[in-house]
């Protein structure tokens, strides 16, 4: 019976943390995300008072090793779109610090409304984890 309540207690914890869904407000343009071991990644909204008007969240996304200095990132995707839905399922919880100057994302979300002008931009759908193995940066 007790090895029955650890596995299930167990099974619990790990379906939380890799099944993320944010059920309440986005009000923050920093989230926490699925990060592999050993690596801390999160997301910058960068149009956090805009996207409820048009369904599509403008993001980047950053990860940094959990032993670097905070200012010693990378940029896994300089703009990704994504919708709310695919924003819920990644976000962990908001995220305290780790915005970064936009010089890159601008050039990224630049050449995306280019693309979504000609009706052929990505927008995510599924979760940030599984959009960034389909884009290149």
């Amino acid at each position: 019976m007790l090895r029955f309540t650890i596995i299930a207690v167990l099974a619990c914890l790990f379906s939380q943390t890799s099944g993320a869904y944010w059920s309440g407000k986005i009000s923050s343009p920093l989230w926490s995300i699925d990060a592999p071991s050993g690596s801390v990644r999160w997301l910058e909204i960068h149009n956090l008072n805009t996207a409820k008007a048009d369904g599509l969240y403008h993001i980047e996304v950053l990860e940094r090793r959990s032993t670097d200095p905070p200012w010693k990132f990378k940029s896994l995707a300089h703009h990704m779109a994504v919708t709310e839905q695919a924003l819920r399922a990644s976000a962990i919880a908001p995220f305290k610090r780790g915005s970064v100057n936009p010089a890159t994302y601008d050039a990224a979300f630049e050449k995306w409304k280019s693309s979504h002008a000609n009706n052929n931009a990505f927008i995510c759908e599924t979760t940030v984890i599984a959009c960034l193995a389909e884009t290149p940066n």
